[in-house]
């Protein structure tokens, strides 16, 4: 871990050769991005640096979904757990705080606030902004750790045009993909088809001792994945300042979770999922009410249905019991934008979603039973920006409610309510024409989900209806730097939080279960570096390098906080060789971290790895069109890592594959 942490720093410190264009030209649905970042005159508006993950960044990860995206995600790193879902975490916060926006609409399941990213695919993306440290108010409630946007792409110039993916590779990896984007005058238009299948992810050759492994085993444990996704947008141009889109977007899954490496069986879950279904309709529209006030929105509906099969054992042979899940979920987001002055910006948010959880659990006795949780959510912020000189201050607030409806056989929490007021005070300084500065210090909470108080999931929980909302106070201050042939960001961090959820080992039970719990306190202090170094016309190195220590009391006894990694870093060398070969080489950290083990009864240590990609591909052009063909190999040396105690991440998986853009 020590040479690769110097190997970081080393190339971190290169000096600055000869400039290098961007590579991006691609074009992005600017109705999905609500809480825009925007500029005015040359000052940036946000009083934290949004981090931009950019389309050609995506496309050479030659990710088939958002999970393939783990390691270019600045300061945050993505986790498989238990239950078979690919989380994400951003600066030590925890899945269920950060907001993933998608076209402008609350991505969030409400249930559980958060989503599987392993069926989010990446064929219709045109970027990612991450906002982490001390969002804007306007986001909405229970953004306590960060906000991911989600921006689809949108033709720029009339005409039809599109893409055609193949990729084959191991563990029976087969994906196909075909995207058609048009435009005919103020009309533009998007469609995409997906087909992924894949057999398993390939066992690391180090790790065949789990208890889930036979030595001679290829593939981890039911790691298989099926999914078939549809996305069609319109969006008409009404006059340059009036427009209005709307979208569908379809995912049709099944998948396994990888089993808990326990040899007790007891705590392991054996589940499959056989139908992941989820249906999203959304209406987008800007509109320039008055000279000096504009009007941006959305508004959705999302439903989303799974069911759960519940094994007895590794063989997956017997089944235990079922359960059936469906959730429909009404949202709207609204921000209104008023130019006040040449110096003055004021803006009001509306963000609420309605959602309502029905689980059936049945035993395969004949007996099933029934549940049904609905809840509110809802934020109203206000934010003003003064721009004076190369200064821009901002400050905010925001109040956010969450009302419960219903929560299953707990009726007496029905009518029950939080709420909070959050807020904002920032500041950034134009230092010089490539130079801003950034200080932020802000307020959040984050209200506990109703399967974190009143689900039992299948078991495996004991049910803490008493639990408490997330408080946050978080503070940054940083520089970011944009140069000829360098990019950086530099910033500190620390966050101090209130009631932190987190999970611990009930003791003494026989089911060896665990049960949710509030934190009295918990701190998260760190140090971020962001760097884009083109050091040559066709050579580039992009990095992230994220520095944190975490802690958490309890009945005034500090212990360490689960699966916050002490570092995470990534490195790319891009290499673009003459005649259109290009040469990626990657290295992806996670430092020392801990995690809750049912054997050890409690945290245990998690060792620091490191990954090495490399990918080789050729691009060339025929007929107008453009084709790439790629070979990448990730996790090169096989490492075996884990994404939680019990859980391995792949070993080596080689895969390649065909695109026409045309």
């Amino acid at each position: 871990m020590k040479k690769a942490l110097v190997l970081f720093l080393l190339l971190f410190a290169f000096s600055v050769a000869v400039s290098q264009t961007d590579k991006d030209t691609i074009r992005v649905y600017k109705l999905g991005e609500i809480v825009t970042e925007g500029a005015r005159g040359s000052q940036k508006i946000q009083p934290t640096k949004i981090k931009e993950v950019k389309y050609h960044e995506i496309k050479e990860q030659d990710a088939v979904n958002m999970e393939d995206l783990n390691a270019i995600i600045p300061g945050g790193f993505i986790q498989t757990n238990s239950r078979g879902e690919s989380l994400l975490y951003l600066r030590g916060a925890g899945e269920r705080s950060i907001a993933l926006f998608f076209d402008g609409m609350y991505f969030n399941i409400p249930w559980d606030n958060r989503v599987d990213l392993s069926m989010i695919p990446t064929d219709i993306i045109g970027n990612l902004k991450i906002s982490t440290g001390a969002n804007s108010v306007l986001y909405g409630a229970n953004v306590l750790g960060g906000a991911v946007n989600i921006t689809t792409t949108e033709r720029d110039q009339d005409g039809i045009g599109g893409n055609v993916g193949l990729q084959l590779g191991e563990g029976g990896r087969k994906y196909s993909s075909v995207k058609l984007e048009g435009k005919d005058g103020k009309f533009n238009y998007i469609g995409n088809l997906s087909f992924l299948t894949r057999d398993g992810l390939k066992a690391p050759k180090n790790d065949k001792f789990d208890f889930n492994l036979d030595k001679e085993q290829v593939l981890i444990t039911n790691s298989y994945s099926e999914r078939i996704t549809a996305y069609l947008r319109g969006e008409y141009e009404i006059d340059d300042e009036n427009k209005i889109g709307a979208s569908f977007n379809h995912i049709d899954g099944q998948q396994g979770a990888i089993p808990e490496n326990y040899p007790d069986g007891i705590t392991n879950r054996f589940w499959k999922y056989p139908e992941w279904l989820r249906s999203i309709a959304t209406l987008n529209g800007e509109f320039k009410l008055s000279e000096i006030l504009s009007v941006k929105g959305a508004i959705w509906i999302d439903k989303f249905d799974q069911t759960i099969e519940d094994y007895k054992a590794i063989d997956f042979q017997e089944l235990n019991e079922k359960q059936y899940d469906e959730d429909i979920t009404t949202g709207i987001r609204v921000n209104f934008s008023a130019d006040l002055s040449e110096k003055d910006k004021l803006n009001f948010a509306i963000n609420g979603f309605n959602t309502t959880h029905t689980e059936e659990i049945d035993d395969l006795q004949g007996n099933s039973v029934i549940n049904e949780y609905s809840q509110m959510t809802s934020s109203f912020g206000l934010e003003y920006k003064r721009f004076l000189g190369d200064w821009v201050f901002t400050v905010g607030s925001s109040y956010d409610r969450f009302d419960i409806s219903k929560a299953g056989v707990f009726t007496e929490a029905e009518g029950n309510s939080f709420d909070d007021i959050a807020g904002i005070l920032g500041a950034t300084y134009r230092l010089n024409e490539s130079t801003d500065l950034f200080i932020n210090f802000g307020k959040k909470s984050r209200f506990p989900t109703l399967r974190e108080s009143y689900s039992a999931a299948l078991g495996k929980f004991v049910i803490n209806p008493d639990l408490k909302p997330e408080s946050g106070l978080l503070s940054e201050v940083g520089v970011d730097y944009h140069g000829i042939d360098l990019d950086a960001t530099l910033s500190v961090f620390a966050n101090n939080y209130n009631d932190l959820i987190t999970r611990e080992t009930v003791p003494g039970d026989s089911l060896n279960r665990k049960q949710r719990v509030n934190l009295d306190e918990a701190t998260i202090m760190g140090a971020e570096v962001l760097v884009k170094y083109y050091v040559a016309n066709n050579f580039d190195l992009t990095g992230h390098f994220t520095y944190m220590n975490s802690n958490g009391t309890v009945d005034g006894i500090t212990q360490n906080l689960e699966y916050r990694p002490e570092i995470i870093a990534f490195l790319q060398a891009d290499w673009r060789i003459y005649g259109g070969i290009d040469f990626l080489a990657e290295a992806d950290l996670i430092g020392n971290q801990y995690g809750i083990s049912d054997l050890e009864g409690g945290l245990v240590p998690i060792d620091a790895t490191t990954l090495f990609n490399l990918r080789l591909s050729y691009k060339t052009v025929y007929n107008e069109n453009f084709y790439t063909i790629f070979l990448r190999a990730n996790n090169l040396l096989d490492q075996a890592r884990k994404d939680k105690i019990g859980i391995s991440a792949p070993g080596r998986m080689v895969y390649g594959g065909v695109n026409v853009a045309f």
